[in-house]
């Protein structure tokens, strides 16, 4: 814990929601590496008129949910970041050899 300017930094904490957020981040990545399976109509077997709409609707169904995952993966991925950031910013603002305004 750092205080600066009357507030109290929790560089661990910031840094475990980093480390989870990465973990995360990759279980989507895995995920989404897997990609989307493909239905074919026989998976329907001989359903009059359906199979093709079937297979259709699970393959486009099968595309959303791979974006969703490839987006949710790169947000994570982002949030990563982002904390890693702020833990830079304020310890780099906290060095004594920052200049410091003189208020007249």
């Amino acid at each position: 814990m750092t205080h600066v300017a009357g507030f109290e930094i929790y560089f661990d904490t910031l840094e475990e929601c980093a480390t989870k957020a990465k973990g995360v981040a990759n279980q989507f990545k895995s995920a989404a590496e897997d990609g989307p399976t493909s239905v074919s109509t026989s998976c329907f077997g001989g359903l009059e008129n359906v199979s093709d709409k079937l297979a259709k609707a699970v393959n486009d169904f099968e595309v959303k949910i791979d974006a969703e995952i490839r987006h949710a993966q790169q947000n994570l991925t982002k949030v990563e970041a982002a904390i890693h950031q702020v833990v830079t910013n304020v310890r780099t603002a906290d060095l004594p050899s920052v200049p410091r305004t003189e208020q007249v």
